[in-house]
């Protein structure tokens, strides 16, 4: 072998050295080139992973900023502008801290509310005619959702990101919800700033779709710098995050390149000087090359590290927003989910399977249509999709989730994957259907109240009437929010009225008063108000609620009295001045006669007043107790709802009891006023035409509750479908009221019938039950007052028994009839007719 020419030939010193020369370089240089590969994908790693760690920041501003802006509109819509708005403000911005700025826009673009003031003093300013801010506020209106705006100016110094949710109340527009984001505040919480992070130049824009201009949020110019520009689809647009190294760094490996290039001199002249020297130029070598692969190991493990970091915040993230995110690749079928998934499904990543099959099973049987065809419309057209669906799982659970997803296509058009993000929503969403529930309770109990019931603000500005009270005022919803109620006073109270109440409201204390109401027709309703204010637990005032009860009735029986007692003078004074002038004779002759007949005379007055005196001291005290009466019903109502705080069982059941007795002495004294009016002949009926239908199905629901107590079954049988009785809608319904309630009571199984007819110009109403019935020598007692047929201590049925006899007396006074058949352990029907088009004056 060493006899061998190439042996000989590479022996030779310079052929040796220039080989050695050429191999060592070639060897070093493909190691620098290693080295130089390394050093940039470690920077571009960095790179990357501060765009990353930017992309969930800025994705997490846009989470909290939608469950902000979001939280609030839903309280504002429900509930109006929340009287603590400072306090909701302060709570968010302790929640979030990228957040600088809660601010509350009103239907026509005035800033109205903003937190914290100082510093911020905005409030005034109209963002609908601002050229900075108006293009995102009319981009959200027309959106009708979450709409996030940037970068923007903000005239409280500095740029910013201003996201805003639209206020939609009654499907009208009304303003926003919006939280500022400082653009120092969101990189000063990354470290990011020239004074912290001299590395890297970052500059974060915004597309606008309509015009492709690039808007900036820094003064950073990276036009030159447009290969560092990472796309971030969000759903405000396209964004896009540049982080650009502040300086190329010098790459170490030249210095390697330039180690390699010497090595190779000195080795080809150390073979060339040292030809004998080669196996301590392999030891040098081998050390290096060993060296090399030490850092690289070390390289590898950092880089590994920082990739598992990253990871961890991103599913620790996701974790906390209960969001997961899915891929599906169109080529091969196959699904791939995050951990976030498998935590929303309650399934365990290591062991479960994902498949499509799979995924489309766990959606509820009502709503897999509708996910299907939304993600198939998706594909097809080529557009992102949002929509909100249930999962349900073995167990029974149902979960309601958030999903979005949108597929991304090749040149070609055709689709090669859709990457969706879920989020479980289930708490968020029983909170809503529970606010929901609750108000629509709420305003069910205050829109059936026997009595006129208002909320106002601390301020005493009006937020909320019932329609008792809109029926006593004439006034609508509307034009009584606010101060507008004061429009609905007499002008010579106004004055008055509007002193008192701002001089309670200024005390805070309670406020009570009468007044009167005059509405557009000039009809005047005389009316007591009372109020108290709210308070919550920790004793501070949030607004006031009182109620209206109509005194019109007792101040008229008042002013009767008052004449009555005036004309019984005046009789007095003429008959003494017409005994005067009777000629003395007469007088002498039939003075003893006279004497009794004065005496009689006397008595007669005194019989007379006394009866008077007797329907007004019963129709003033009834209204004296029904007053009261209204406000214990009204107000133990508001407790059993628990706005003044929570109650346990025992204090429900005795409210309840306590409401319960209240309505039912109510109705006592509301028939002993009727009766009252009815034996002094002031009763008063007002014909008017009206839908005797709507007047029937009203009455029938709310008695139907009472009804199915018992186990009763109410059903109505009418001939026609459009009655129009011209009579008193009032005195009917108080009918109606009644022959239902006792057939209600007096019945504990089978159906009760209303059944409705028109014979020869006449309405016949029909009340059939299949209660205890009434035998023969009793029907003639019934309609009767005070006369209950199973009287005594032992009578099962309470009540005054004057409801029929008030019956009676209402449907004559109206020009009908009222009759009844009965028979023992059979039932009842009670039969009145009334005419349908002529007018009785009353």
């Amino acid at each position: 072998m060493k006899n061998h020419p190439i042996y000989l030939f590479l022996k030779r010193p310079l052929i040796a050295g220039v080989v050695t020369f050429i191999i060592l370089l070639i060897i070093s240089q493909y190691i620098a080139y290693q080295k130089f590969i390394i050093n940039e994908n470690t920077q571009k790693k960095e790179i990357n992973n501060q765009v990353n760690l930017i992309k969930e920041k800025l994705q997490g501003l846009v989470m909290y900023s939608y469950t902000a802006t979001k939280t609030l509109a839903y309280n504002v819509e429900r509930n109006g502008i929340p009287e603590d708005f400072d306090d909701v403000a302060k709570e968010l911005l302790e929640r979030n801290k990228y957040f600088d700025v809660v601010e509350l826009v009103d239907g026509e673009g005035y800033i109205t509310h903003v937190y914290p003031l100082k510093g911020n003093d905005v409030i005034g300013l109209n963002i609908l005619k601002s050229d900075s801010a108006s293009s995102g506020a009319l981009a959200t209106i027309k959106r009708k959702d979450f709409f996030i705006a940037g970068p923007v100016n903000l005239k409280q110094g500095g740029v910013g990101i201003i996201s805003r949710q639209p206020i939609f109340i009654d499907g009208k527009f009304s303003g926003f919800s919006a939280v500022v984001t400082k653009l120092s505040t969101f990189f000063n919480d990354l470290n990011i700033g020239i004074d912290i992070d001299d590395r890297f130049k970052y500059q974060l824009s915004k597309v606008d779709f309509e015009t492709g201009r690039e808007e900036y949020f820094l003064e950073n110019d990276v036009s030159t710098f447009k290969e560092y520009a990472v796309p971030i689809e969000m759903s405000a647009g396209e964004w896009k995050l540049y982080v650009i190294p502040a300086q190329q760094k010098f790459n170490t490996a030249i210095w390697f390149a330039l180690f390699g290039f010497l090595i190779s001199v000195l080795g080809s002249l150390g073979v060339w000087y040292f030809l004998g020297q080669s196996e301590r130029l392999d030891k040098l070598i081998n050390k290096k090359l060993l060296e090399q692969e030490a850092e690289l190991k070390s390289i590898h493990e950092f880089t590994s590290k920082q990739i598992k970091k990253s990871e961890s915040r991103l599913n620790k993230a996701q974790e906390i927003a209960k969001i997961g995110s899915w891929e599906l690749d169109f080529k091969t079928k196959k699904l791939l989910w995050s951990k976030g998934m498998f935590r929303i499904f309650g399934k365990d990543f290591k062991k479960f399977e994902v498949s499509q099959e799979m995924f489309y099973n766990a959606i509820h049987p009502d709503d897999r249509n509708m996910v299907i065809s939304a993600y198939n419309e998706s594909v097809k057209n080529n557009t992102p999709y949002r929509i909100n669906y249930r999962l349900v799982f073995n167990n029974g659970q149902v979960k309601y989730v958030d999903d979005q997803c949108e597929t991304f296509y090749d040149e070609k058009q055709n689709p090669v994957k859709s990457i969706g993000i879920m989020q479980d929503v289930t708490d968020r969403k029983k909170i809503e259907e529970v606010l929901e529930n609750s108000e629509l309770l709420y305003r069910s109990l205050t829109s059936h109240a026997p009595v006129g019931i208002f909320h106002t603000d601390t301020q005493g500005a009006c937020t909320y009437v019932n329609e008792e009270w809109m029926k006593y005022s004439g006034m609508n919803f509307d034009d009584a929010m606010g101060y507008g109620w004061l429009k609905a006073l007499h002008p010579e109270d106004r004055e008055r009225i509007e002193n008192e109440w701002k001089a309670a409201v200024l005390k805070g204390g309670e406020f009570k008063t009468e007044m009167r109401f005059q509405d557009k027709k000039g009809k005047i309703t005389f009316i007591e108000a009372k109020s108290i204010g709210l308070f919550d637990t920790n004793n501070n005032l949030y607004g006031y609620i009182g109620t209206a009860t109509d005194i019109t009735e007792r101040i008229n029986n008042q002013n009767e009295l008052l004449n009555y007692k005036n004309n019984l003078e005046k009789l007095v004074d003429l008959r003494t001045e017409e005994l005067n002038d009777g000629k003395e004779a007469l007088l002498n002759l039939l003075e003893d006669l006279n004497l009794q007949s004065i005496e009689l005379e006397k008595e007669k007055v005194k019989a007379q007043s006394a009866d008077l005196m007797k329907s007004a001291f019963l129709a003033t005290m009834s209204h004296e107790l029904r007053t009261p009466m209204n406000s214990i019903i009204g107000f133990t109502g508001i407790l059993l709802k628990e706005f003044a705080g929570p109650l346990n069982e025992e204090q429900k059941k005795q409210l309840s009891m306590v409401k319960a007795s209240s309505e039912h002495l109510l109705r006592l004294i509301n028939d002993v006023l009727d009766i009252s009016k009815i034996e002094a002949g002031k009763l008063k009926v007002f014909h008017y035409p009206f839908n005797y239908l709507t007047t029937l199905e009203k009455t029938i629901d709310f008695l139907d509750p009472q009804a199915s107590k018992k186990g009763l079954v109410l059903k109505t049988e009418i001939s026609r479908m459009d009655i129009t009785l011209n009579s008193d809608e009032r005195r009917i319904e108080q009918v109606l009221l009644n022959l239902l309630s006792n057939a209600i009571k007096f019945s504990n199984k089978g159906t009760i019938k209303v059944k409705v007819d028109v014979e020869d110009d006449m309405l016949v109403t029909q009340v059939i039950d299949q209660g205890i019935g009434i035998s023969k020598k009793n029907i003639n007692k019934l309609f009767m007052p005070f006369i209950q047929l199973n009287g005594g201590l032992s009578r099962s049925h309470e009540g005054t028994g004057l409801g029929l006899a008030i019956c009676k007396n209402l449907i004559e006074k109206l020009g009908g009839t009222i009759e009844v058949h009965s028979k023992v352990g059979e039932g009842s029907n009670f039969i009145f007719k009334l005419p349908i088009a002529e007018e009785f004056v009353d």
